[in-house]
């Protein structure tokens, strides 16, 4: 599980003893209270979330509205095990699905679109 400082973010490594994203010093008797645990299902709820507000404009495009959708979808159902963030995970899953079904039916419209023209 990754470390990180409460007051910058930075990663901490173990064993360290000062911060190398803000100096501050970490001790045995502050550790606890300098460093952050954030889980791997945390971190895919963030993931999907963020994905799942990006998909809001990527579905306009295919090209990049399937890649932003199918990864938002897998990062938030990963995510949903986190105890956390379930919200946010929740809400990228939602984002994702229905701008998924949004990129779909922009790609039908324009294969049929491009038919007609020819």
């Amino acid at each position: 599980m990754a470390k990180f400082c409460a007051d910058c973010g930075a990663e901490i490594k173990d064993g360290q003893d000062v911060c190398l994203g803000c100096g501050k010093v970490l001790n045995k008797t502050t550790a606890n209270s300098n460093i952050v645990d954030i889980s791997k299902e945390d971190k895919a709820a963030n993931t999907g979330f963020i994905l799942g507000l990006v998909s809001l404009i990527a579905w306009l495009i295919p090209l990049f509205g399937y890649p932003v959708t199918i990864c938002g979808i897998v990062y938030s159902s990963k995510g949903l095990k986190s105890t956390s963030k379930k919200t946010k995970a929740i809400i990228g899953l939602v984002f994702s699905i229905i701008f998924l079904i949004f990129t779909l039916s922009n790609s039908i419209l324009g294969v049929i679109e491009a038919l007609n023209a020819a």
